[in-house]
């Protein structure tokens, strides 16, 4: 066969798999444990605010997780396999949940056992270090996929990455750990005038990258939210007739979070009314409901992504300047990463486990000068007086679990000698 013919014959192929109107719907659980307001004096206190951890783990799982959890295994019923949907949950958000809400684990369980829900790899705690380590993320990931396989007997085999930040050097580190392919958002300048509907390969690897629709994403944020002035929230006939027509040009991703539904906004916005009838209204307009390992699968990748630079949702300015940009939070990131090898050389569970805790992303964007930035972390923090006092509370933290590995290294040092002596 000639490549013409050949470039024919794929060309045929992606067009007719985007004539059946794929839609991936991937939904992201996370939620942090919650700093204290921790003072430099404050030696051997707990880092973390237990009581508002487990209310912002219980209201999370009442409020958003139970509901939205309910709703989605009702229309995986009612269509008999025709709905599907991909899930990732963090690691902190299932060693939560594990300890103050069981009750969403088993839900979780419940909606894997229906065989029509794929479970997505993530970083356990949600952090930057595939801007620092490759090898404190591979940790993340290797950690959070043997999670996922002891709970839900199922092994990830597509990664969405922290706030869907990707880079060539993301893609390469996913596929080295054998995952089949990589959700993510790039800015317009990324993608270079292509649709955001065709999937791409990126880095030398060449792994598959599934694509969120920015738009039609942020349109269920935001419209729920009253945060589009003149416009009345989204209903879901309207919005699954865009759905249909858009996923006409090849795969619609349609990637949220969790909070979205019943904790950010009230649940009389309306809200979980459209999620109950969005699966409804896409299947009778003749949309197919895939899950990413499947979309991936059956629709050939579109040509090349070349990243120069990590990249972020466009909403963000498609930087990392929300988590890393401003004087104090690459500071904090800097002394947190730098700490690396000596909390992977401690014999002390604890100590290694509060270091990995506070990878956390949320915590470098409390310290953000960015309204949105501090909007968002008002809304997960609110305890703490603005990023100023943020990145305080942050490097007290770091100070003490420096000072603990520090009396480690010395026990280790003198255990050491008393050995040789011997």
């Amino acid at each position: 066969m000639s490549d013409s013919e050949d470039t024919s014959s794929d060309r045929s192929k992606s067009d007719s798999a985007g004539q059946q109107g794929e839609i991936v719907l991937a939904l992201h659980v996370h939620i942090p444990r919650i700093p204290g307001r921790y003072r430099c004096l404050d030696q051997q206190a707990d880092y973390f605010d237990a009581y508002r951890t487990r209310d912002l783990c219980t209201r999370y799982v009442q409020e958003c997780v139970l509901p939205t959890n309910r709703i989605l295994h009702l229309a995986i019923q009612r269509h008999e396999g025709r709905f599907k949907v991909s899930i990732s949950i963090s690691g902190i958000a299932l060693d939560l949940f594990e300890k103050h809400a069981p009750e969403a684990i088993d839900s979780f369980q419940q909606l894997v056992r229906t065989g029509n829900v794929e479970l997505l790899g993530t970083p356990y705690h949600q952090g930057l270090a595939f801007a620092y380590s490759l090898q404190a993320f591979t940790t993340e990931a290797t950690r959070h996929r043997d999670r996922v396989v002891e709970l839900f007997d199922q092994e990830p085999r597509v990664f969405r990455n922290t706030e869907l930040i990707c880079s060539e050097q993301v893609a390469n580190t996913v596929a080295h750990l054998g995952c089949d392919g990589l959700l993510c958002d790039a800015p317009h300048e990324a993608l270079a005038g292509r649709s955001w509907h065709r999937p791409y390969a990126c880095g030398h690897s060449e792994i598959p990258v599934l694509m969120r629709d920015p738009e039609l994403s942020t349109d269920v944020s935001d419209y729920f939210s009253g945060g589009v002035e003149g416009k009345s929230p989204l209903v879901a006939p309207q919005f699954a007739k865009r759905l249909v027509k858009q996923s006409g040009n090849g795969l619609v991703g349609l990637f949220l979070d969790y909070e979205v539904f019943g904790r950010r906004f009230v649940t009389d916005s309306g809200i979980f009314e459209f999620l109950r009838h969005l699966p409804d209204q896409v299947i009778e307009q003749g949309g197919e409901f895939r899950t990413a390992s499947q979309a991936l699968k059956e629709n050939p990748v579109a040509g090349e992504l070349h990243l120069g630079r990590h990249v972020s949702p466009s909403e963000w300015g498609g930087t990392l300047s929300p988590w890393l940009g401003g004087s104090m939070q690459s500071h904090a990131a800097h002394q947190l990463y730098a700490m690396e090898s000596q909390a992977a050389a401690s014999d002390d569970d604890r100590l290694l486990n509060d270091w990995q805790c506070l990878q956390g992303a949320e915590y470098l964007l409390a310290m953000s000068m960015l309204d949105r930035a501090a909007e968002r972390s008002k809304h997960l923090i609110p305890h703490l007086d603005g990023p100023y006092h943020a990145y305080i509370v942050f490097m007290n933290i770091l100070d003490d679990v420096a000072r603990r590995m520090e009396m480690a290294r010395s026990v280790q040092r003198r255990t050491k000698a008393t050995a040789t002596s011997e």
